[in-house]
């Protein structure tokens, strides 16, 4: 019986420890490792991590300038400053003084001449360029004019010097070769008020060889320039000479490979 007892009570101590061990002991939960600690505490940061109230700051793409113009430079200006000298400058800066050719035939006729194709709103110029091309467009060439001279005219012939003639022979027949061309345009030019001189010789020929020839020139601030109406008559109707001026007031020593003079004719 005592027996049976002192079993009952190892029994009931043994099931009263296992209950206090089993009191003690914490709850079984799964172990974390401090590895998945980190991995949720970071995903947490990511997931839970607060928007900044500052604004991103977004780098500008670089601007290329654009290349900046230079400032003007003023050349400097060499001494004596060059310019081109034209015929129309020549012939507005010249002093002009009229002249009459002291034969009542021809300067009548020029004076007609004048007042039918000048007006008094011309310049100096205007007035020259006028008559150059009244001999262009108003004379008919003929080639024989130079044979008769005088043919055309009042004056004597055997009194009155051939260069007037030849001027005279143009203005009232309306027609004439390079002599009376010439010579008219010299007295024109004259009466104009310019120093205008009168030269025969010879030029090339189309055929080869040398031709006669007669043409005139004009001092212009102390150098000779040609005025050839005869042959930009000639040049313009073989359509070569649109604008008429190809010889007029050109500087004669310049044309020496095509002007060979022989004679100056003192009128």
């Amino acid at each position: 019986m005592k027996r049976k007892m002192l079993a009952v009570f190892l029994i009931m101590v043994m099931v009263i420890s296992l209950c206090i061990a089993g009191c003690g002991k914490k709850r079984d939960n799964p172990t974390v490792t401090d590895d998945s600690k980190k991995t949720n505490e970071e995903t947490s940061t990511t997931i839970d991590e607060p928007v900044s109230d500052t604004p991103e700051t977004t780098t500008p793409e670089p601007v290329t300038p654009e290349p900046a113009t230079p400032e003007p430079t003023t050349p400097v200006p060499t001494e004596p400053e060059s310019k081109p000298v034209t015929v129309y400058s020549l012939l507005m800066s010249e002093p002009v003084n009229p002249k009459k050719s002291g034969y009542s035939e021809l300067d009548g006729l020029i004076d007609k001449l004048f007042s039918e194709i000048l007006t008094e709103d011309m310049n100096n110029y205007a007035k020259v360029w006028t008559c150059y091309l009244y001999l262009v467009d108003k004379i008919t060439y003929n080639r024989g004019m130079d044979a008769n001279t005088g043919a055309y005219s009042s004056s004597d012939v055997n009194t009155t010097p051939k260069e007037v003639l030849w001027a005279t022979d143009l203005l009232n027949s309306g027609q004439g070769c390079c002599y009376n061309y010439s010579a008219a345009f010299m007295f024109i030019m004259r009466a104009l008020g310019y120093d205008a001189h009168l030269v025969t010789g010879n030029v090339p020929s189309y055929g080869g060889g040398v031709t006669p020839h007669c043409w005139l020139y004009v001092n212009l601030n102390g150098t000779r320039y040609s005025f050839d109406p005869d042959l930009d008559m000639n040049f313009y109707k073989r359509g070569e000479n649109e604008e008429k001026s190809i010889w007029f007031g050109r500087r004669l020593d310049d044309l020496g490979y095509f002007y060979k003079a022989e004679t100056y004719h003192e009128i």
